[in-house]
């Protein structure tokens, strides 16, 4: 009995043992296909772009508001009630034409008084003139004494600048009738109307305001560093934001002091808006061009990683990443110029680069 114990003791012993080993062997099959798995999720799957040339410009942006060329406060000249109004709000008007009348009754009949002072004043002159002439040939001729003809010689200067007066006075009266004709002083568009039928105005009073839009003015500061780069004529691009188009503008003004506040120079761009698209206070953005730079290598921006103020891409050789620093120059909306670092169609990673490390296996999909 004892030795059928042990021969079942030692059957289950090498059941245990030969166990125990085929459970190694499964574990080192798994732990093998684990490592396999493991060595084919560390391929990272990228996308490529070819290293390309093209034209890149630096350009001073410059924000700014468009202005009219032209504008025009109309005020009131003389005292008066108003009697006529020709202009309103964005009336398309020419200079000249009559915006609104006062009444001109007191203004006409003072002129009247004006016109016949005048006559008098000539009739007077006139007989002045004849004594004096007939005074002096008698003192000459040592008839009349030289104080009898130095009392007409005072009458008739007298008289002569009396005479001067009055006519002065006869045109201030015709110049207040024609003040009571209110007209535009350039030609353009009513921005602003400030006067009612029958309202009393006086001199100095604000009646209308005109702008002139067929050209406008984008004003600008310029910082004192960017100052060598721009000068009068120099054409450039504007840019408003309502619109999707660009227009040309050229600089036609450049202060030549600071303003006090912005330390900036201040300059205007002249752009035509023959059109009419582009109103008064729309925000714009003017760009100078001060350097061209053609057939630049070139690389999407999305290529391009910053580390530590250092500019890298990964370049894709032999199905490897290489990093490669590189030194940037100008840019576009979408593209970076690169100075240094890559070669013309040399592929750059664009997609799966912030994963990536140097040596790292890729595959482009």
């Amino acid at each position: 009995m004892k030795k059928l114990l042990v021969i079942l003791a030692w059957i289950l012993v090498v059941n245990s043992f030969l166990l125990s080993g085929c459970d190694k062997n499964n574990a080192k099959g798994t732990a093998g296909k684990n490592i396999e798995i493991q060595k084919k999720e560390e391929v990272i799957y990228v996308k490529t772009e070819p290293v390309t040339t093209m034209n890149f410009t630096n350009k001073l942006s410059l924000p700014g508001n468009l202005k009219p060329k032209e504008e025009a406060i109309v005020t009131a000249e003389v005292n008066g009630k108003v009697e006529g109004i020709y202009a309103d709000l964005g009336s398309h008007i020419s200079k000249g034409d009559a915006l609104c009348k006062l009444d001109d009754t007191n203004y006409t009949l003072e002129c009247e008084n004006k016109s016949k002072n005048l006559a008098i004043a000539n009739i007077e002159y006139k007989n002045l003139t004849n004594d004096y002439e007939r005074t002096k040939t008698l003192y000459e001729n040592n008839v009349k004494s030289k104080a009898a003809f130095e009392e007409t010689q005072k009458e008739y200067e007298k008289q002569k600048e009396g005479l001067a007066i009055n006519e002065n006075d006869l045109l201030l009266a015709k110049k207040n009738i024609e003040d009571t004709n209110i007209k535009a002083p350039i030609s353009g568009i009513v921005s602003n109307k400030k006067v009612l039928m029958g309202q009393m105005v006086s001199p100095g009073l604000e009646l209308f305001k005109v702008v002139n839009i067929d050209n406008m003015y984008v004003e600008v500061g310029v910082a004192e560093k960017d100052m060598p780069f721009i000068k009068n004529g120099q054409e450039c691009i504007v840019k408003v934001d309502v619109f999707s188009n660009i227009f040309k503008g050229k600089i036609t003004n450049i202060g030549p002091e600071p303003n006090d506040q912005t330390k900036t120079y201040p300059a205007k761009i002249l752009i035509n808006n023959s059109e009419g698209k582009l109103k008064s206070g729309m925000y714009a953005i003017v760009e100078v061009i001060v350097d061209n730079h053609k057939d630049a290598l070139a690389v999407p921006k999305k290529a391009v990683i910053k580390e530590n103020e250092q500019y890298y891409v990964f370049l894709e050789v032999d199905k490897k990443a290489v990093k490669k620093e590189v030194k940037l120059g100008f840019s576009s909306d979408e593209y970076y110029e690169i100075l240094e670092g890559v070669k013309k169609d040399e592929k750059v990673i664009v997609v799966g680069n912030d994963k990536l490390e140097d040596g790292k296996l890729v595959e482009v999909k």
